[in-house]
């Protein structure tokens, strides 16, 4: 059973990796430069992307690799969302965790609303009580999740604009490159738009690259 919060949002916590996840119900929303509508079923999706501490937990209890950038300080907070995750790690994750990753659609939903706005919180440029973004990359790093609550999506989802950018399930470029959304701590306020659309190899460990996972749908 989902718990309602103050705010209407209805969450669950999956006990597996301790996440509290949000619900997105069924129904049409606003999608893509093209603002297209479409449906989608509904379906959980994380509040905040994985952290340091929720992958840590995971490696003690399968012995996986350590991501890429686990010593550096920039990068290993508990509360940091984990960076240095190919594809098939925050696959392999997900699935630990009874979850996937999700699709394209599904991740612009939750973290836009259904009226096609630009941003999680609305039709406003970022500044820095919303997102965490244009950053130096010699010297910036992602900030603890939910850091922003200014930035909050109409879900209650934090950190789906700027932070680190999030695997999807879906191909970018069929077998070549998978889909990137919500831009990060390096990225132009440009790039944190909810229709922006980017990719990377599978196989790349980058330290501005994340993930969250959803449930059902």
């Amino acid at each position: 059973m989902g718990d309602m919060t103050k705010t209407g949002v209805v969450s669950i916590i999956n006990e597996r990796d301790g996440s509290e996840m949000v619900f997105v119900p069924p129904g049409e929303f606003i999608m893509g430069e093209e603002r297209k509508v479409v449906y989608v079923n509904a379906f959980y999706i994380d509040k905040f992307p994985v952290t340091n501490f929720q992958y840590k937990k995971y490696i003690k209890e399968t012995g996986v690799q350590e991501p890429l950038f686990w010593d550096n300080e920039r990068f290993n907070k508990p509360s940091q969302p984990v960076v240095g995750v190919s594809w098939k790690d925050a696959v392999a994750y997900a699935k630990w965790a009874g979850k996937r990753l999700p699709r394209e659609m599904e991740w612009e939903k939750a973290a836009r609303g259904v009226d096609g706005r630009e941003y999680p919180w609305g039709n406003t440029q970022p500044d820095n009580s919303k997102a965490v973004y244009n950053l130096d990359p010699n010297t910036g790093a992602p900030a603890p999740v939910g850091n922003r609550k200014e930035g909050a999506s109409p879900f209650g989802c934090f950190d789906m604009a700027g932070n680190v950018w999030e695997w999807c399930e879906d191909w970018y470029e069929e077998g070549k490159f998978r889909v990137v959304r919500g831009g990060s701590w390096v990225n132009h306020h440009y790039i944190l738009r909810s229709a922006y659309r980017s990719c990377s190899y599978p196989e790349g460990k980058d330290n501005n690259v994340g993930f969250r996972c959803v449930k059902g749908g």
